[in-house]
């Protein structure tokens, strides 16, 4: 749709088909930013151009915390009303429940796109299928095989910003929320940390910083097990300080184990942490050992990861048409003329908060504005 919009600034009167996938445009994006569309981040080197076209698309932006920007009504509809306005009002033609099998190149040099009993001709192509990530929106990797038919390659395909699976029973923490950082490690090293809310889940951990450190887990010469997801649930205190703070709790406030954790910690996660430090919490005062035991618990938490949830889950795809075949400036192939790329199928993953759909509208209004380039109008 960016593609299509851009395609039209450049170059009013331009002939422009979307094909379809789904019976509507745009149920993905329907979904995003939890129905709010967090379509860009002032952190972006292009968000002042991505802000300007949607501007010239009727859609106000609000800035909110972390550099987040999304439409002035929090709403995702009004950005695919946006769009389905202006697409309509500039003649882009839509070819819906069309699911391409095949794109080739044609006697005159351009490109036949099929599917089922259905065939359009076009002197250029874009794909723009997405990734993997989110089979309920139609995302299936068909962009991937229909790259490779014209000769391009694709990197390894994960799920990423996905909630992150690991050993152990998580059922008294199922739906526990905590402030906290958290490290990701590989065989004892630590490879990134993040901080926000840590959700927890039956399964394991979910959350914003954890999604974004999914996006570091390869399993090349490794597997899960590997992997370790360090919580600390005090970050902005030291482990000395938290001793002390313990201690004062036991010995100025005469506060048994059981209570000491209040406020600290959510009841269920100071549960979880006496009960897997074999205490027994209840009216008793605590040593100094277990006092050490704790404070090492709300600082160091460790969890074995054991897998990363699926595509289904994830937010977007790490891996995919690699850059290297791509002209970044055009998007367009460097295999095939006349073909281009945006998007979730190019080799692109970038952390929450509006990287992924800004990357999407930035290689869409490149890929628009080029393939609108010296084209004759009807």
């Amino acid at each position: 749709m960016a593609a299509a919009a851009a395609a039209c600034m450049e170059n009013p009167g331009v002939l422009v088909c979307i094909v379809e996938k789904k019976g509507k445009l745009g149920s993905k994006l329907l979904a995003t930013g939890n129905g709010r569309c967090n379509f860009t981040n002032t952190a972006c080197s292009s968000s002042v151009e991505v802000l300007d076209f949607f501007r010239r698309l009727g859609v106000k932006a609000r800035e909110e915390e972390q550099g987040r920007v999304y439409p002035y009504s929090g709403r995702s509809e009004d950005v695919l009303a946006a769009f389905e306005s202006y697409l309509s009002s500039h003649g882009v033609e839509t070819a819906l429940d069309f699911a391409v099998e095949r794109i080739s190149v044609n006697s005159r040099g351009g490109f036949a796109v099929s599917g089922g009993q259905r065939e359009i001709t076009a002197g250029k192509v874009l794909i723009a299928t997405g990734g993997k990530a989110g089979p309920q929106f139609g995302c299936s990797g068909d962009g991937y095989r229909l790259a490779r038919g014209l000769g391009h390659t694709a990197t390894t395909l994960a799920p990423a910003l996905a909630p992150v699976e690991c050993e152990g029973d998580f059922e008294k923490l199922k739906g526990t929320r905590a402030k906290a950082a958290v490290s990701l490690l590989k065989k004892g090293e630590v490879l990134e940390t993040e901080k926000g809310e840590v959700q927890f889940a039956e399964y394991g951990l979910s959350g914003v910083c954890v999604f974004n450190l999914s996006r570091h887990i390869r399993l090349l010469g490794c597997g899960f097990s590997d992997y370790e997801l360090a919580v600390d649930f005090m970050p902005e205190v030291s482990k000395d300080e938290t001793v002390f703070e313990l201690r004062y709790r036991r010995d100025r406030l005469g506060l048994p184990l059981s209570n000491m954790l209040v406020s600290l910690v959510p009841g269920s996660v100071a549960g979880y942490m006496l009960e897997k430090a074999g205490i027994d919490g209840a009216g008793c005062e605590a040593s100094d050992a277990q006092i050490e035991s704790v404070a090492g618990s709300l600082k160091n938490s460790k969890f074995t990861v054991s897998g990363v949830k699926g595509w289904r889950f994830a937010q977007c795809t790490s891996g995919g048409i690699p850059t290297s075949e791509i002209n970044m400036s055009t998007m367009e192939s460097k295999i095939a003329k006349g073909l281009y790329f945006a998007g979730e199928a190019i080799d692109y993953d970038g952390p929450c908060g509006g990287f992924n759909l800004n990357n999407a509208w930035e290689t869409g209004i490149k890929a628009g504005r080029a393939m609108a380039r010296d084209v004759q109008n009807p």
